[in-house]
């Protein structure tokens, strides 16, 4: 299992946000809060079951997400 992170500008966000993909659905969205923090907002599936992911898949996503967001 491969996930993409992409850094964007999305309309309803004042900085950049990092979209965690699985093919071709965005399964969550990180953004940088003020005071440093990082917040991550998961979207449903699409069938509207739980996602599954591989754990080492889902922490590189994460590592490489926060660390683009500077």
């Amino acid at each position: 299992m491969n996930l993409k992170v992409e850094i964007t500008s999305v309309s309803d966000r004042d900085d950049l946000v990092a979209e965690i993909w699985q093919e071709d659905e965005m399964v969550a969205e990180i953004q940088r809060v003020p005071g440093g923090r990082f917040v991550l907002e998961p979207y449903p599936s699409p069938n509207q079951k739980p996602w599954s992911f591989d754990l080492e898949s889902w922490m590189t996503a994460l590592s490489e997400a926060q660390r683009r967001l500077g």
